[in-house]
């Protein structure tokens, strides 16, 4: 396998934790302490540096259009960040319009590259159950922009196939592979099903990130049959790479979740490998031509 010159990771927060923001991070498990402190972009890249990723995606980590005017202004101050993908509600049409206007004008506005929604978070909870959140999403598709979509597990992925059945304009993007329960063998065959189901429209994007955190270490044998079903069925054109750091450092650092994520593919083409590490990920978010790639020496 050979690592393309290009390698975007499309996956990875930066937060304080005294932000009101981040309070979810309060109610999670006692393995989540490693990641219980305050991570800054100036620690983010120098991970990278180390795994040779030069470009990167910023994503929310919370729900609140703050945050997204933050990630934004850091990402007019730095180079390697190649968009955001911020937040907006999708509880009306009329507050989706006014949460994206809210970011046109200010610093890092045209760094902004997709919208996430994470399926049952306060403000907006359950709002992807509701069939009239396709006008909100209708509104995210109007802007051109790519919606995340962000479950508990892969039991919530008929939500996915609803709307992009619905709203074939809009691009979806389901993170973290469809949250697989890779803890329990007995599943695979629901979530393979809802994959395949998605795989059918061509509106639909995969990341194949998240998953070491799921169980809690960094072995590509825990993902091999997860990532060969998603590329047999999406294609690699429609596969993007993400680290999810730091969420990932749950189950170890990013030099080796990155390795083990590459390890699981490296049966693959070169040109899978490329789209699953680049071009993916600049065809889905319409990433403007890139910038010479950044030395990580």
């Amino acid at each position: 396998m050979t690592t393309p010159a290009r390698v975007i990771d499309t996956h990875l927060h930066v937060w304080r934790t005294d932000a009101p923001w981040m309070s979810w991070l309060g109610d999670r498990p006692s393995w989540w302490e490693p990641v219980r402190r305050d991570f800054s972009f100036a620690e983010l890249r120098e991970e990278l540096d180390q795994a040779g990723v030069a470009e990167l995606i910023l994503v929310q980590a919370g729900t609140n259009v703050l945050e997204t005017r933050q990630l934004l202004a850091l990402a007019a101050t730095e180079p390697s960040v190649r968009g955001v993908v911020g937040w907006a509600t999708l509880t009306s049409p009329a507050a989706t319009a006014r949460d994206l206007d809210s970011f046109t004008g200010i610093p890092g506005a045209d760094r902004l590259v997709g919208i996430r929604n994470n399926h049952h978070w306060p403000p907006d909870g359950d709002v992807l159950a509701d069939p009239r959140v396709i006008d909100s999403c209708r509104v995210v598709s109007d802007r051109g922009l790519p919606l995340d979509l962000h479950f508990k597990d892969d039991r919530e992925l008929p939500l996915a196939v609803a709307i992009a059945e619905r709203l074939p304009e809009l691009t979806i993007v389901i993170d973290h592979l469809g949250k697989p329960r890779l803890g329990d063998q007995s599943a695979f065959t629901t979530w393979a099903a809802s994959m395949r189901r998605l795989a059918v429209l061509p509106n639909v994007y995969v990341k194949y990130s998240g998953w070491a955190t799921f169980v809690r270490r960094t072995l590509a044998t825990d993902i091999q049959p997860y990532i060969d079903l998603v590329l047999d069925a999406f294609g690699s054109h429609r596969v993007m790479y993400g680290g999810n750091w730091p969420v990932a450092l749950v189950a170890g650092n990013y030099r080796d979740t990155y390795r083990a994520t590459l390890d699981a593919v490296a049966g693959r083409p070169d040109s899978d490998i490329e789209n699953v590490l680049y071009r993916t990920a600049a065809a889905c978010y319409r990433l403007p031509q890139p910038s010479p790639v950044r030395s990580t020496t």
